[in-house]
């Protein structure tokens, strides 16, 4: 496995584990909706960055024309199916906002606090 397979790897992991955890640790304390909610937020994250890496793995396409046309494709599709997520979690599973956001946000503010102590470590 390369360097760049390892790092996604590791930072869907990581993000897996805090989204996990944080599901885990509402549980314990008797917030069952909470935790799907948080979740399923970590999962919608999850799935974003893993749409991410495979249209920027795109990119490596010879043909200019042909890489930002698969560019701008996943971005739109990204968009769209995490807008349909987003919609049917708040509106027919009427899970909790604040606990949605919360699985959204500490994943992303996981996977880029990895992402900067990689690059901090790769500089020293």
């Amino acid at each position: 496995m390369d360097e760049r397979e390892t790092f996604i790897r590791r930072t869907l992991v990581g993000a897996l584990v805090v989204g996990a955890s944080g599901g885990l640790v509402l549980l314990l304390f008797g917030r069952a909706g909470w935790a799907i909610a948080f979740g399923l937020g970590a999962a919608i994250s999850l799935g974003n960055f893993h749409l991410i890496t495979r249209a920027v793995g795109r990119l490596a396409d010879p043909n200019p024309a042909q890489a930002s046309r698969h560019l701008w494709k996943g971005a739109l599709f990204r968009f769209a199916a995490v807008g349909i997520v987003l919609f049917l979690a708040v509106a027919v599973l009427q899970v909790n906002i604040l606990a949605l956001l919360a699985g959204l946000v500490i994943t992303q503010l996981g996977m880029i606090g990895y992402w900067l102590w990689r690059s901090v470590r790769a500089t020293n």
